[in-house]
């Protein structure tokens, strides 16, 4: 994985905007972006900031050939753009969010939000089962 692509992942995990991931690591903007865009690399300074901010070692960050893991959000965010495009991945990150709301106390009780993983869950297995009768296994 590419530099740029581990620091714009990594920035994006820890819920930061460029510009606030710029001023922790006494940078503008314009710089967080070329390092997102595989403008340039920062100075050892830099790095080592970034490295401190995502927790990880300087090495890490520099080395293309390791990559950060995505988590399962992610990798749904990604299948659902690859599906669908951009809107598709739009929907997905929209309804997340609207279901980590509703989790962390929204307006379900603890039985309504049971509830709600079941039939999240019936949903699943009924969509696996369709595939599966139509071939469309993974």
């Amino acid at each position: 994985m590419k530099f740029s692509e581990k620091v714009k992942v990594l920035r994006k995990r820890k819920g930061l905007s460029q510009e606030a991931f710029g001023e922790l690591i006494g940078v503008k903007i314009r710089s967080v972006a070329y390092y997102e865009s595989d403008g340039r690399y920062p100075e050892d300074a830099v790095l080592e900031k970034m490295a401190e901010v995502f927790n990880v070692m300087v090495d890490f960050l520099k080395d293309d050939t390791q990559s950060v893991d995505h988590t399962k959000e992610e990798c749904f965010i990604i299948e659902a753009k690859s599906k669908y495009g951009s809107r598709g991945a739009a929907e997905a990150k929209k309804t997340i969010e609207k279901v980590k709301g509703l989790m962390a106390g929204g307006d379900l009780d603890e039985n309504s939000r049971d509830a709600f993983f079941e039939v999240m869950q019936e949903i699943y297995f009924d969509s696996k089962e369709r595939a599966k009768k139509y071939g469309q296994n993974d």
